[in-house]
């Protein structure tokens, strides 16, 4: 049984900038992942058809802003030649199976009565529907806006806290401020995996954790063992709860409290000569099948278009085709191919940063546990990698 320094389970952004910080901390660094590819909300899908090939993401769709963590990674595997700008494509609103501008949903009345609160009122304690719609007016919220953030984690954000749905944080000005990468994040990815001293293991699911001596002892489905001195966990709160029962049962029903969602996404690709539909970044449906349809036309292909739907949670596949069909404007034979993915997200809520505060609390005292992922401060790609960073501090000690 191999021993390491740490050893990481998840393999999605968050375990794998962990595995990037551990071993340019001189780790010895093990990554397990339980699907076959390694990269979570990265793991961009790939189609090829003969010659051509096109990707399509499914998770994580694209980087919006230049922010520091995550560019410090990119830039550390040489990756920054890859970045590309996206093209300039309108997010859109389906109504009436029409598509519009989302500037044109808006009552702009009560818009301009509205919108001087942005500079008194205050984010903290708030949730997204108490600050947003004192912003924008409760008519341009409720018919509009809340849409367009319910899109953003796919599931209802009425309660999400208001700090932490769109928040600043460091920037570089010296690199494009919305983009993306040639082979899509996928690339990423697998340049994370190719750094020195990163050892990832995919098709390892991890069953069990245990204390061993001075370290612990992590044990797979195929019942492979590893032993490290530390363990990171960068699953679901829900899965990092599990794993812990035996090890840390208070950190344990302290991860159980937190609640997640799990987004069913569809990914179609058609040929671009089939779509009527001019190019778009997404599109957005109030009380519809799915939360968003976010577009592959960010990045324009000469052959293939692609569409990610992410649906509401319990619709069946016969609807979720016929839907599909309908917002496309094309029969199910026209389609080339479809791709499926499920990813969990967390539904946060008021009181998260208190849930934080003692969750940071008990892992002072468990200075061989570390916990990276998406429900800590925020679920942005650099949310992830900065949470990431910080528990790596951790290491060192």
């Amino acid at each position: 049984m191999m021993q390491y320094d740490v050893v990481i389970v998840g393999g999605g952004i968050s375990g794998l900038s962990m595995a990037f910080y551990s071993a340019g901390a001189g780790m010895k660094t093990m990554l397990l992942e339980k699907n076959e590819t390694a990269g979570g909300s990265f793991a961009s899908y790939e189609y090829t058809m003969g010659n051509k090939s096109f990707w399509l993401e499914l998770g994580a769709h694209t980087c919006y802003s230049s922010y520091a963590s995550l560019l410090g990674i990119v830039e550390a595997c040489g990756m920054m030649g890859e970045m590309i700008p996206r093209a300039k494509v309108p997010f859109t609103f389906l109504k009436n199976e029409k598509i519009h501008s989302i500037v044109s949903q808006l009552h702009i009345a009560e818009l301009l009565m509205s919108v001087p609160n942005l500079f008194k009122l205050k984010k903290d304690g708030r949730s997204v529907r108490s600050y947003y719609e004192k912003i924008v007016g409760k008519r341009n919220y409720d018919e509009v806006i809340r849409h367009f953030f319910n899109a953003v984690p796919s599931q209802p954000s009425d309660d999400f806290p208001a700090d932490m749905m769109f928040k600043s944080r460091e920037k570089r000005k010296d690199v494009l401020k919305n983009y993306t990468f040639k082979g899509g994040l996928q690339s990423v990815a697998r340049a994370i995996t190719k750094q020195p001293g990163i050892e990832v293991k995919t098709g390892s699911d991890v069953v069990s954790i245990t204390r061993e001596n001075d370290g612990y002892r992590l044990k797979t489905a195929s019942g492979e063992e590893y032993s490290a001195a530390r363990v990171a966990l960068a699953v679901p709160s829900a899965v990092a709860s599990t794993l812990l029962a035996n090890v840390s049962p208070d950190l344990s029903a302290h991860l159980g409290k937190l609640r997640a969602a799990e987004v069913d996404t569809v990914g179609v690709i058609v040929r671009s000569a089939n779509v009527s539909m001019k190019p778009v970044a997404a599109v957005i449906s109030p009380d519809d099948l799915f939360f968003s349809v976010v577009s592959r036309d960010t990045v324009p292909d000469e052959h293939f278009r692609g569409f990610a739907f992410h649906f509401q949670p319990g619709v069946s596949e016969k609807k979720k085709k016929e839907r599909i069909t309908e917002v496309l404007g094309l029969p199910m034979g026209k389609i080339e191919h479809i791709a499926l993915k499920a990813n969990v997200v967390p539904s946060l809520r008021l009181g998260h940063h208190e849930w934080l505060a003692k969750t940071d609390s008990i892992l002072k005292s468990e200075k061989g546990i570390l916990l990276t992922g998406n429900y800590f401060a925020g679920m942005a790609i650099e949310d992830c990698v900065s949470r990431s960073k910080s528990e790596s501090e951790r290491l060192k000690g």
